[in-house]
């Protein structure tokens, strides 16, 4: 499946081709599951699985038959937060393409990011709440055409 995201600074139409992608979200905030969640289905990806906290991810996770193609992760959640659940991700073994979005400042996301890759996940990317459109499509179409 392919669809457009927007224009470019030219003004040409940009698209990404969104293969049947999997996303769990995780984010303790109803409004940015939901806007995140339809925004990812406007872009293509053909399930978003939501949890609202560390814990519902990893059970959710347990209890699917193969694993998402990319976690969004947010870090600042009561109970498990999205360290704990990286950190836990870590120590199963677990090797997969994460996104870490956040309100915090950009430097914090970068440590993040660099953190989730010493515990042998994918790194694809930080976003900054309110996450635009066009910088969730931009990481999507990065993952789209690494693989």
């Amino acid at each position: 499946m392919v669809v457009e995201v927007g224009t470019n600074k030219n003004g040409a139409t940009q698209m990404i081709a969104a293969k049947n992608l999997r996303v769990l979200l995780l984010d303790d905030d109803k409004f940015t599951l939901e806007f995140v969640g339809d925004m990812l289905l406007e872009l293509g990806v053909a399930e978003v699985i939501r949890a609202e906290n560390g814990e519902q991810g990893l059970a959710m996770l347990a209890g699917l038959s193969s694993q998402p193609d990319i976690l969004i992760c947010d870090l600042s959640m009561p109970g498990m937060d999205g360290v704990g659940f990286l950190m836990h991700l870590g120590m199963q073994g677990y090797v997969g393409d994460v996104i870490l979005i956040s309100g915090a400042q950009q430097h914090l996301l970068s440590g993040m990011d660099m953190y989730s890759s010493k515990l042998g996940l994918i790194p694809l990317g930080t976003l900054i709440k309110p996450i635009a459109r066009d910088e969730l499509a931009a990481v999507i179409t990065r993952f789209c055409q690494g693989k």
